[in-house]
């Protein structure tokens, strides 16, 4: 019974955390740049975007994602948007 309590409950734990979009950072990027992308999901395609935009940005490769969350933040206007467009501050991804 307590298995049974233990597998339902992390069931439904994993079930109420959306897979949220992230704002990435890269491995080879200067640590001020970030970029944000696809709202409300995170997948393969969004990463891949996120470093296209990244390396279009910076003007070389930006390597491998080394770090996300869910908001970015940059004194320098380096926080970079689905669109390429360079903001300041972007939340909510």
């Amino acid at each position: 019974m307590k298995l049974l309590l233990g597998i339902t409950t992390a069931l439904l734990m994993s079930a109420a955390a959306p897979a949220w979009a992230k704002c990435y950072h890269f491995s080879s990027a200067p640590s001020d740049v970030g970029v944000c992308v696809g709202k409300n999901r995170d997948d393969y395609a969004d990463r891949n975007k996120a470093k296209e935009i990244c390396t279009k940005a910076v003007g070389k490769d930006c390597g491998n994602v080394s770090s996300y969350s869910s908001s970015c933040h940059s004194n320098v206007d380096k926080c970079y948007d689905e669109n390429g467009k360079a903001h300041r501050s972007l939340n909510g991804y």
